[in-house]
């Protein structure tokens, strides 16, 4: 009697234990690119491309007691416009400063060719977008050679796919 007493108990315990441990887990983050993506992809896939240098980086830390709201603002001056109308000489581009949600870090004073989405004025880039040097040339506009690229990422409207797991 009293064995059977205490397997069930153990067993509601353990039941319990694991049910707020699913319950009050913290959430992990992990960015994930499109595999195979090509830079023809990711220019479908934005609504702004241009050349600009870096002219300054802004902590900007949300609240303060979340740092996962934390963003990097960077001042760019914009040169060539490739994609989209970007509206001003200077823009600000923001991303997260966390990596593991695809952030992304730009160095000041540097030349990029920015792959940018947003709309009404606010640009955001991430790792997944494609920035990089503008001193590699123009982007990459035409199709992809590779197939499976082109099935990559159809229909998605950014390459990150920041997850809570």
């Amino acid at each position: 009697m009293f064995l059977r007493f205490l397997a069930r108990t153990t067993g509601v315990l353990v039941l319990v234990v694991g049910m707020l441990t699913a319950a009050f887990a913290g959430s992990a983050s992990a960015c994930s690119c499109y595999p195979n993506d090509s830079e023809a992809q990711r220019y479908a896939r934005a609504g702004y491309v241009f050349t600009g240098v870096v002219l300054a980086e802004v902590l900007d830390t949300g609240k303060s007691s979340d740092t996962y709201d934390d963003n990097h603002l960077y001042v760019i001056r914009v040169g060539t416009e490739y994609k989209g109308d970007v509206p001003v000489a200077v823009v600000t581009v923001e991303t997260t400063v966390h990596g593991s949600m695809c952030g992304t870090r730009l160095a000041v004073g540097q030349d990029y060719l920015v792959f940018a989405y947003g709309s009404q004025g606010i640009f955001r880039t991430n790792s997944c977008s494609g920035n990089r040097a503008a001193s590699g040339g123009p982007p990459i506009t035409g199709p992809t050679t590779t197939p499976t690229a082109t099935a990559a990422g159809a229909g998605a409207a950014t390459p990150c796919a920041a997850q809570a797991v």
